[in-house]
């Protein structure tokens, strides 16, 4: 067998080959052709039924003409937390229905007391929670000069509901982004430069039309 050699022209030709693969590789991960997380059917399914509801509950005869833009919908909550809070929030719009009272039925406020509720119903781990605890905890150690395992621990000690706050209220893809948000460099309020990480994901938690 004959060793063919490969000229400059050929090792240009595959450095570029290369090239081109790389992008195309950072490109779908970009467009999320990677970021397949384990809750993600999950969701979809708690998605589901909460869409159910709204048919429900705003839809003429269960004709709803926003069905599949809801269903379509990619919502930042976790699979728990939609599920506590379509259970609550519906059966409260029921409530106040037939209570004749308009204010009653308050989107704010009965929102607001669900999610009071949902974020005490919720598990104390799921996907996604190791690495945006991680996360903050780096960034203590960055930006604060707190010592990881120190950081580590006084998460642990938040009650379950602060704990949620923070992680499992989210779903997985949410906290992938958080947690590279919180990986981004100092800033002078360290504590409105972490809340602003988590704004983007709790201004869509749930979807409404």
């Amino acid at each position: 067998m004959h060793d063919v050699r490969s000229t400059p022209k050929d090792r240009r030709s595959t450095a570029r080959r290369a090239v081109a693969l790389l992008v195309t590789g950072f490109a779908i991960v970009a467009c999320g052709g990677n970021a397949n997380f384990p809750d993600q059917p999950d969701v979809t399914t708690a998605q589901a039924a909460w869409c159910d509801a709204l048919a429900k509950s705003e839809g003429p005869g269960g004709a709803w003409d926003r069905m599949t833009e809801c269903r379509s919908a990619s919502p930042k909550a976790s699979a728990a937390y939609i599920r506590v809070m379509t259970k609550c929030y519906f059966e409260r719009v029921e409530e106040a229905k037939k209570s004749g009272d308009p204010a009653a039925a308050d989107r704010a406020l009965l929102l607001s007391e669900c999610n009071d509720k949902a974020l005490v119903d919720l598990p104390m781990s799921g996907p996604g929670v190791d690495e945006v605890i991680d996360a903050r905890c780096n960034r203590a150690t960055r930006c604060e000069k707190v010592e990881f395992a120190e950081c580590k621990a006084a998460m642990k000690r938040l009650e379950p509901a602060q704990q949620a706050m923070f992680t499992t209220r989210y779903n997985a893809t949410a906290l992938h982004d958080i947690a590279s948000c919180l990986g981004g460099g100092c800033g002078d309020n360290e504590e409105q430069a972490q809340a602003d990480c988590y704004k983007g994901a709790e201004d869509k938690l749930l979807w409404f039309p």
